[in-house]
């Protein structure tokens, strides 16, 4: 065969092998598994930590308790945003993969990148650690991450196969965007009370009061009301959480004037509750309370008109106060609206149902 005839498919063999010889090692991961980086038991793990490659930034802590998480910061304790925790444990850490290490020629740089912006995150199973990387910043694309594994001789290119981005923000040292967004979490059954004082109109307000699981309804002077048990049961399963928006911490409050000018302020409603201590029953009753104050303004919100269609509406903005946080929150009017309630409307919803 003339030689002419075969230099094209000489030529295009050639590209082949090298565009395949290339393609491998480019893919290639040496000797180390896949999933190096991923957490093998993420239900076996009992307490983690978020330790950045700054001084300048505080570590952060999360630890299990009674099977519920909690975030340690500034020798303070908070509730956890449970479906944030789980979505680090048990979807992102258990899925990380090896994408690529870093080449030679970027092996430095992003060494010397995660020394100083890295995040160490520690897990842990009882005081045993269990698992360690180091987590930096986004690939130049953005669909990947680079981290490192102590004890190995360069960082890699990590992703979660089939997931369009870069996973530094789940190891965020921010307390306030691990928190969980119930400024109020209680069982029914252990709301001895819930009293519901309207400020500038004193006579709507009441007081439910639970005894051996039966509920009854009470004027603020003491005076029970007739109200059907099936109302005053829903209105506590309503109220036994009081969420706000998610997020960091609203600006006004790092204003103090103008936080303690609102605080300071008559609110619409207060909700007083009394609360059994569900761990020890024993011990005496807490008392905690959720103040509601105007805010002016109003917000898009998506509601799903069907499964097909979103219909957006405004909603009106209000300002919530815990007594259990001197921050105050942002929380919705169709976030609470089925919360405020009158003593006139358990009358009339009374008699209409009898």
């Amino acid at each position: 065969m003339n030689f002419k005839k075969l230099k094209p498919l000489l030529i295009i063999s050639i590209s082949v092998i090298a565009l395949l010889l290339l393609w491998k090692n480019l893919n290639n991961t040496s000797s180390w598994p896949s999933d190096l980086f991923a957490l093998k038991d993420p239900n076996k793990i009992t307490r983690f930590k978020f330790t950045p490659n700054n001084d300048k930034v505080k570590p952060l802590e999360f630890e299990k308790i009674n099977d519920v998480w909690f975030i340690k910061s500034d020798n303070q304790t908070f509730p956890a945003d449970s479906h944030n925790v789980s979505m680090l444990l048990n979807w992102a850490m258990p899925k990380l993969r090896i994408k690529m290490p870093i080449p030679n020629e970027s092996k430095e740089y992003i060494n010397r990148q995660l020394a100083m912006e890295g995040i160490k995150a520690s897990f842990f199973e009882g005081d045993k650690e269990v698992h360690t990387i180091y987590v930096g910043g986004p690939t130049q694309d953005q669909m990947a991450t680079y981290m490192f594994v102590p004890d190995t001789e360069r960082p890699c290119i990590v992703e979660i196969p089939s997931f369009q981005g870069y996973l530094t923000p789940y190891f965020n040292t921010d307390p306030q965007l691990w928190r969980t967004i119930k400024l109020l979490n209680a069982n029914p059954s252990d709301i001895l009370s819930l009293k519901v004082i309207w400020h500038a109109a004193e006579k709507e307000s009441f007081e439910i009061k639970q005894e051996n699981n039966n509920l009854r309804l009470f004027d603020l002077k003491g005076q029970e009301v007739d109200a059907k048990k099936g109302l005053l049961t829903g209105y506590l399963l309503m109220c036994r959480e009081f969420t706000r928006e998610a997020g960091g911490i609203p600006g006004i409050n790092k204003i103090p004037q103008k936080r303690d000018s609102i605080v300071q302020s008559l609110p619409i409603v207060t909700f007083m509750y009394t609360l059994r201590n569900a761990q020890t029953p024993q011990a005496k009753p807490s008392q905690m309370s959720i103040s509601i104050y105007p805010n002016y303004h109003f917000e898009d919100v998506g509601i799903e008109a069907s499964p097909t269609d979103t219909k957006t509406v405004q909603s009106a903005l209000f300002w919530v106060k815990s007594s259990d946080d001197p921050n105050l929150w942002l929380t919705q009017d169709v976030v609470i609206k089925n919360r405020l309630k009158s003593l006139s409307e358990f009358k009339s919803l009374s008699n209409s149902n009898n």
